[in-house]
């Protein structure tokens, strides 16, 4: 029955309202089996149960915060996905509201499938 494989979505840890949408995008998938959402990376990541997990950060904006905050646990993530292109949150209005959030859950549920078919 072939390796098991877990993902582990880190949402960018920030305070405005791009980062909470990355939280929302991050929480969609949170009934799904084999993905949970790191709530920080000083914990150990390693589960003893064998099954290997990738992880993938999940930037609000350019600044990478969530990628940066893995190059500073020491790990690689496996995908790295920015949410937005604007550095602005004043010019990212539609998350004012984090309603229409379709496209930023495929981008995420595509980054998903590439390392779930990678492996």
């Amino acid at each position: 029955m072939g390796v098991v494989m877990n993902i582990g979505i880190f949402p960018c840890q920030g305070r405005c309202n791009v980062s909470m949408m990355t939280k929302t995008v991050a929480e969609f998938f949170v009934d799904d089996e084999i993905i949970r959402v790191l709530p920080n990376l000083s914990l150990p990541l390693d589960n003893e149960s064998g099954v290997s997990e990738k992880y993938i950060a999940l930037n609000g904006c350019p600044a990478k915060c969530a990628s940066k905050e893995f190059e500073l646990a020491g790990i690689k993530p496996d995908e790295e996905v920015v949410i937005t292109k604007d550095f602005d949150p004043k010019n990212n209005e539609k998350y004012e509201v984090l309603l229409n959030i379709d496209e930023e859950v495929n981008l995420v549920q595509e980054t998903i499938g590439r390392l779930l078919d990678g492996h």
